[in-house]
């Protein structure tokens, strides 16, 4: 689920909530154990989402490296946990702009080549189940960012990782 899906949904529990509640709005939040928890959800949505945002504005190398961090530390957690973590940063991802998304999209590419096989499946595995539950226009434009992102490999390699990548968003 993209941010902007998910803060409507909290929008939409809250809403629900509120419309129980006789008071005011601004009462509510203060109030209300439940929706204090949606505010602090909304904001952890806005908090990542602008952090990805920015990170598509910084260089290829601070890229890189936020990445990297980030792909090592999906490597050492428990499967349900990397699961979930790599759902929600490409859920973020999501809510990019094309040309946003196709620069994180390179890096990712560009990251996984230089993993070392048993690193590189574990993740492909994740991205494949991760993957795999998108709606089809979400998959259609990662295929479209990962032909972009391959573009300049040379022919083999091209070839390769679009194959790779087929497969996984079937």
């Amino acid at each position: 689920m993209i941010a902007e899906e998910k803060l409507e949904k909290l929008a939409k529990a809250c809403e629900e909530c509120i419309g129980e509640d006789s008071g005011s709005i601004d009462d509510h939040f203060e109030k209300c154990p439940v929706c204090k928890l949606y505010k602090e959800q909304a904001e952890t949505v806005n908090c990542i989402s602008e952090t990805i945002r920015q990170l598509a504005s910084r260089s290829e190398e601070e890229r890189c490296d936020a990445i990297c961090k980030n792909l090592d530390e999906f490597y050492g957690m428990p499967d349900d946990e990397r699961l979930e973590a790599i759902s929600e940063m490409l859920d973020y991802g999501g809510g990019l702009s094309e040309e946003d998304m196709f620069k994180i999209v390179t890096t990712r590419v560009d990251l996984l080549t230089k993993l070392p096989k048993e690193k590189r499946v574990l993740l492909m595995e994740t991205l494949e189940k991760v993957m795999s539950q998108w709606p089809e226009d979400r998959k259609i434009l990662e295929k479209r960012a990962i032909m972009n992102a391959t573009q300049d490999y040379f022919l083999l390699k091209k070839t390769l990782l679009r194959r790779m990548f087929k497969k996984i968003l079937s």
